[in-house]
């Protein structure tokens, strides 16, 4: 009996009871065929990447498809990290569709896993299973994956426990262990959304100096900032070229037009009341087809949580302020989605590349979840130092009414709009839908030498603009190509891809700057008449390189780090069996 009750108290058995609880949330993602989303460029992302590892472009910046065959520097500036992880899974022997799908199942469970982590810390096991049930539940969960398929953000979510729970750990120890946990969280986040990034790094610094003040944990500051400068690097191939390689491409389109914030503010019906759900855009006014409810059971508990904090404040006056905090946090998060913030929107232009308000409530389920746990310090007073059995078990009752309850009540927003079951690898990657794949977002970050998208893919690989002659393609992936070109008179020859910087070109081992075209910022070579062979080879850049670099010293230690631990900890094991 004895060792039942460990066994069911045991990590393996909260793992395994978290999956159960979490399968309502991604059952519907099991099943043959593809859905509609509103990001419906999962799968194009993928090829991406796989494509990128089989030409040894890593890490992964240019693609040789999008841009409508042009090319297109999508991983240079879009966050990377969930088509990594998709690449992990494609290698095992998924379909790019089957892989995205197992990135939905992934994403849920990490995030309801990480929150487990924190959330028990503060209010134990029960209160960590609540808060973790109340995260992957959360409807604004369920509108980034069902709906809007916006895989970067939910990741990022999926990664906020983690970044709160390594600095709490660091603070309240001060051990250097807890440095790299720190690091690696936060360059996790900083890996898989920018603007997300930006608001919840004012939430991570109220967070960290709380826990300074409270543990007087001022002599923890230099392993904070080892910590920062380190996530940084870890982070330096991609957070770099964001920073300083975007001149080189259109950024306007993402705060113009129907990606100007002033379009998509919240409505306190919206937020507190409506139940509505609906697959369809955002749109400007109280009358979006999409849903963005904090969810009714979220905000009910969050305010029980003051009561809480109220109850506790002479025991526990520590997590009582604690509450308190995130509550007033949460709150103001959530009127930053609110009409009533605009004046705050116009006045930090930053935020206005968030584009959407509503945005931030990726916060507010973080926030109202974390709270949802704190119900469970109230189980002394129900009854905890009463020596009947039967009060023992009300904590636990209570528990499980709430998560049944929650569960119930969300778990129709997560599924999908529709099913087709005819869609395969093949079906999306030809055709019509091949041309939208290539195709869609293509101003984001269109090269600045073409003024418009083009609205034709390119006439072949390389072309002779004038003069006559013949132009065979050698080779082409997405890092390199080579061309033999026979002129038979004086013309010029152009290379049917963006320029952009990085790509060198050499015509018979010479390195040649070229001449772009107007239009479209197509390299260009004027060829007098004979046989030549042109090649464009894509280079990193100064900021490349050094970002490379950065990273690459960043993993190493890393990952020497943590194999020293490891093997040390083996040895200890070793020695205390023996």
């Amino acid at each position: 009996m004895k060792r039942i009750k460990l066994l069911i108290k045991s990590p393996i058995a909260i793992l395994i009871l978290l999956i159960a609880l979490f399968i309502p949330a991604f059952i519907d993602t099991i099943s043959v065929g593809y859905y509609p989303m509103h990001d419906d460029l999962q799968p194009m992302r993928q090829l991406v990447m796989d494509k990128c590892f089989r030409d040894g472009q890593i890490p992964c910046r240019w693609s040789e498809d999008l841009g409508f065959g042009f090319g297109y520097p999508l991983f240079n500036f879009y966050p990377p990290l969930p088509y990594y992880i998709g690449q992990v899974i494609h290698w095992i022997g998924f379909s790019f569709i089957d892989t995205v799908k197992v990135l939905v199942v992934l994403n849920f469970l990490t995030s309801g896993f990480l929150m487990y982590l924190l959330a028990k810390e503060f209010w134990g096991k029960w209160g960590g299973l609540i808060s973790a049930v109340f995260y992957v539940y959360a409807p604004y969960h369920a509108v980034d994956i069902y709906v809007r398929a916006a895989m970067n953000e939910a990741w990022a979510l999926a990664f906020f426990p983690l970044v709160f729970w390594s600095i709490y750990k660091l603070i309240i120890t001060n051990k250097w262990i807890f440095v790299p946990v720190v690091s690696i969280s936060v360059a996790l986040v900083m890996l898989s959304h920018n603007p997300i990034l930006l608001i919840f790094s004012t939430f991570a610094i109220f967070w960290t100096f709380f826990w300074l003040i409270i543990e007087k944990g001022w002599r923890v500051l230099p392993k904070l900032l080892v910590s920062g400068i380190w996530a940084l690097g870890l982070a330096a191939f991609f957070t770099l070229p964001v920073i300083f390689e975007q001149k080189y491409v259109h950024v306007e389109s993402l705060v113009i037009g129907y990606f100007n914030f002033l379009a998509h503010f919240t409505t306190l019906d919206q937020l507190f009341i409506s139940r509505f759900w609906g697959y369809g855009a955002s749109l400007f006014g109280p009358v979006d087809d999409l849903s963005f409810q904090v969810g009714h059971i979220h905000w009910i508990i969050s305010l029980v949580s003051l009561l809480v904090a109220l109850a506790i404040l002479r025991k526990k006056q520590t997590l009582s302020i604690l509450i308190v905090l995130m509550f007033s946090l949460t709150a103001f998060y959530t009127f930053m989605s609110h009409q009533q913030a605009s004046f705050i929107w116009e006045r930090i232009s930053i935020l206005q590349y968030l584009q959407f308000p509503w945005r931030f409530l990726t916060l507010t389920i973080f926030g109202t979840s974390f709270l949802a746990g704190s119900i469970m310090l109230l189980s002394p007073a129900i009854g905890g130092s009463n020596k009947l059995k039967l009060f023992k078990w009300i904590p636990a009752f209570a528990g499980t009414i709430l998560i049944l309850v929650t569960i119930f009540f969300y778990k129709d927003y997560f599924k999908w709009e529709k099913h087709w079951n005819w869609v395969d690898d093949t079906h999306k990657f030809s055709g019509e839908l091949w041309k939208l794949q290539i195709t869609a977002g293509i101003f984001d970050y269109l090269p600045k030498g073409a003024k418009l998208p083009p609205p034709n893919p390119p006439d072949g690989d390389a072309k002779l603009v004038s003069g006559s002659g013949q132009v065979n393609k050698v080779f082409k992936n997405s890092i390199k190509q080579e061309y033999s070109v026979r002129m038979e008179e004086k013309g010029v020859f152009q290379i049917n891809t963006f320029y952009f910087p990085g790509w060198i070109y050499k015509i018979d081992g010479k390195q040649v700057e070229p001449v772009l075209e107007k239009e479209l910022g197509l390299p260009q070579f004027n060829l007098d008449s004979g046989e030549y062979k042109v090649t464009a080879n894509l280079t990193n850049t100064p900021v490349r390189n050094a970002g490379n670099l950065l990273s690459l010293v960043s993993w190493m230690i890393l990952l020497s780090i943590s194999g020293y631990n490891f093997k040390k900890k083996l040895i200890i094991f070793k020695y205390e069996k023996d």
